[in-house]
């Protein structure tokens, strides 16, 4: 059967990278008796497919990844033998039968994301957010395998709003994270200092939520129109 589960990752654990976060979760299923299915061939590897990387510092409520195992387990069974295997910091707490044959990687279109951030104080969040949402373009520098290129991250920008005082404040943000036009927090708010000439320094990124999209909505990863 293949499960598709949703997983939070806290302070604990926010500095190891997703090769690390694929490792943990490999010896995770061992300890904890869930037998993964395996490639074939010489180096046959764990069917587990993760929905999106996560960058170092990254905290998230809302990340999936697909599992195929050899025996069916009722989904809250699934979680309870997950957890017990898995460290402080990580944690499983959801779980659903996957019918479709997608690719999990495939079906992710967006990110909803809290970005805290530290500015001077007295800042216009209210006036920033309306600046960012009627600007046509938005150019920023994006690393690629090929090098830096100009990429304009204003279409990917779904949704906005924010809050400030004191000299802090956040954004919560929906963004494009598909696998060719993926926007990170970073790259959003070196757009926001683009377009608003404004200097703010993010202070934390938290992932609330993926979501794929179904008839021009977007859905949560563990909704039933996308399992």
């Amino acid at each position: 059967m293949k499960i598709r589960f949703q997983f939070e990752r806290g302070e604990e654990l926010k500095y190891i990278g997703h090769l690390d976060v694929m490792r943990l979760f490999e010896r995770a299923f061992k300890r904890a008796g869930l037998p993964v299915t395996h490639s074939q061939g010489f180096n046959p590897r764990p069917h587990i497919v993760f929905a999106q990387p996560m960058p170092l510092g990254l905290t998230s409520a809302g990340e999936f990844a697909d599992v195929e195992l050899e025996r069916r387990y009722e989904p809250d069974v699934f979680v309870e033998k997950l957890n017990s295997a898995l460290p402080a910091g990580i944690k499983a707490v959801d779980a659903a039968e996957v019918s479709n044959g997608r690719n999990i990687m495939a079906i992710v279109g967006a990110a909803r994301y809290r970005i805290d951030f530290k500015a001077e104080p007295g800042l216009d969040i209210d006036g920033i957010i309306s600046e960012i949402l009627s600007t046509e373009r938005i150019i920023v520098l994006k690393k690629t395998k090929s090098g830096e290129k100009e990429f304009d991250i204003r279409p990917l920008i779904y949704e906005l709003s924010g809050e400030a005082m004191n000299g802090t404040g956040f954004f919560n943000v929906l963004l494009n994270a598909g696998q060719d036009d993926n926007v990170r927090p970073e790259l959003f708010v070196e757009g926001v200092r683009t377009c608003t000439g404004i200097d703010i320094e993010m202070t934390a990124m938290h992932r609330i939520m993926l979501y794929g999209r179904v008839g021009g909505e977007w859905l949560p990863l563990a909704d039933k129109r996308l399992l």
